[in-house]
């Protein structure tokens, strides 16, 4: 626990003082400012307007807490590991007595920390939102207290971190979470006992327990996410660790529809089980109607969450601990024009395995054919996946079959452009001929990309 702790303690640091921890949590301030604008246009007759909005504001905040949870996490996840990972500083710790599924445990509560400071930060700020609600007409007094108060603290920690800055040296944007942390806390406890007229009222009017028990859940959700993108970053870059956790959060939010035919499928009942059932921590239809959230629903969904964790966490070491580590025979880098083909062809793969699973729960498709077919689709993404992955680390064999690949799609395009109309398939309005220029345009860039002498000469050392 000891190595444990003394990750998380660095990671912790590391991850807050980078500047997209801060840029991040700014945003998501904006972003709940600009919810109160918006939520101020619903249109439900049969209800109170105002109370119609303040709800949709409520919804729309913690979408907002949840959505920025996922970003930061994810982000933070590869900036505090699979740096480490390609820069080989992470051989440092893993050349003393720290086993992978330490340093990986250490990394996951280190991050997790992070986020949850930013999440409690934005939650403070949502909650001072809430407090002051949606101002529905012009004559509707402000809630001046909340303004104040939350003004002072958020400027009041520009100036401690701006100072810091320039008179001790601090990193600006960990100063400023860290003033943040004490000064938004500070806040929030005299605005609970500040009414809009300044008068003393009890601590909490105008903001629902259940609410604060909704954030909750979702946070249980963010700590998925993190996990996600930890044991993603062992293997992965930034940008495709971000699409792993947008098709997490797509997929585990569309689990109901997705599964809801799993008994018939054997196929299914597995990948059912695989993905997290993120409607465990969707309870804002409950507060919409008025109903209360148990606490015994709380334990169970923390549990979920924690059994998840775990899971995604250990499959997350046995991948890191099977990892090469050591330098690699020759010290080029792909050029970024080839690394973004190969998150492109990543992101390609993956979203054929996505709609091949989302086409399994159609009733339409659980017929024999039908059936084979999304098997197919299934079997070429995942090979797909692998090969793309190959190439992004160098493999010779990866590198030929994209080319093969590439010469192949340029061929076939030119053949459908040259064929004439009346020959070929049908074209209507020349969306075909146009498709075939595209299609063929791009194979004959990747082409050029990889037949590049600076490209071949990454290749032509073999790298598993």
């Amino acid at each position: 626990m000891i190595k444990v702790w003394s990750i998380a303690q660095n990671t912790f640091v590391q991850t807050v003082r980078e500047p997209i921890f801060g840029v991040m949590v700014l945003v998501t301030f904006a972003v709940l400012l600009i919810n109160v604008a918006l939520s101020g246009w619903t249109m439900d007759p049969a209800a109170d307007y105002q109370a119609s909005d303040q709800r949709m504001m409520e919804d729309m905040g913690i979408s907002t807490l949840l959505m920025s949870g996922l970003l930061i996490s994810a982000l933070t996840a590869s900036a505090a590991l699979s740096r480490e990972i390609e820069d080989r500083t992470v051989l440092t710790v893993i050349s003393k007595p720290v086993s992978r599924v330490v340093f990986i445990v250490g990394k996951f509560a280190g991050v997790a920390g992070a986020v949850a400071v930013a999440y409690y930060i934005n939650s403070l700020a949502f909650l001072m939102i809430v407090r002051h609600g949606v101002i529905a007409l012009a004559s509707q007094p402000l809630d001046i207290p909340v303004l104040i108060i939350g003004l002072t603290a958020l400027g009041a920690s520009f100036v401690i971190a701006t100072a810091g800055n320039l008179l001790f040296g601090w990193a600006f944007f960990s100063a400023f979470i860290f003033a943040g942390l004490v000064l938004f806390s500070a806040a929030m406890g005299l605005i609970g006992f500040i009414g809009k007229q300044w008068q003393v009222v009890p601590f909490g009017s105008g903001i629902s327990p259940q609410l604060i028990v909704a954030m909750i859940l979702a946070f249980l959700a963010v700590l998925i996410f993190t996990s996600v993108a930890i044991a993603a970053s062992t293997r992965l870059g930034q940008v495709m660790t971000l699409l792993v956790c947008v098709a997490v959060l797509c997929v585990g939010y569309l689990h109901p529809f997705l599964f809801a035919r799993r008994e018939q499928i054997p196929a299914l009942v597995a990948v059912g089980w695989l993905v997290p059932n993120l409607r465990f921590f969707d309870v804002q239809e409950s507060l919409a109607q008025g109903r209360g959230i148990p606490s015994s629903y709380v334990l169970l969904a923390g549990g979920y969450s924690m059994l998840y964790v775990a899971a995604v966490l250990s499959i997350g070491s046995a991948v890191f601990c099977r990892r090469s580590l050591e330098p690699q025979s020759t010290s080029g880098t792909l050029p970024s024009a080839v690394n973004v083909i190969a998150w492109l062809g990543r992101a390609f793969a993956l979203a054929g395995g996505i709609t091949a699973l989302a086409l399994a729960s159609v009733p339409g498709w659980h017929t024999v054919t039908a059936l084979i077919i999304l098997a197919g689709l299934l079997a070429v993404s995942v090979f797909c996946w692998i090969v793309w992955g190959a190439f992004a680390r160098g493999a010779r064999w990866a590198y030929w079959i994209v080319l093969v690949t590439a010469g192949g799609g340029m061929i076939l395009g030119l053949a459908a452009v040259l064929v004439p109309r009346n020959i070929g398939a049908l074209d209507r309005g020349g969306v075909r001929t146009l498709g075939a220029a595209m299609a063929c345009a791009l194979a004959a860039l990747g082409l050029l990309l990889l037949l590049l002498p600076g490209t071949r000469r990454i290749f032509r050392v073999a790298r598993l």
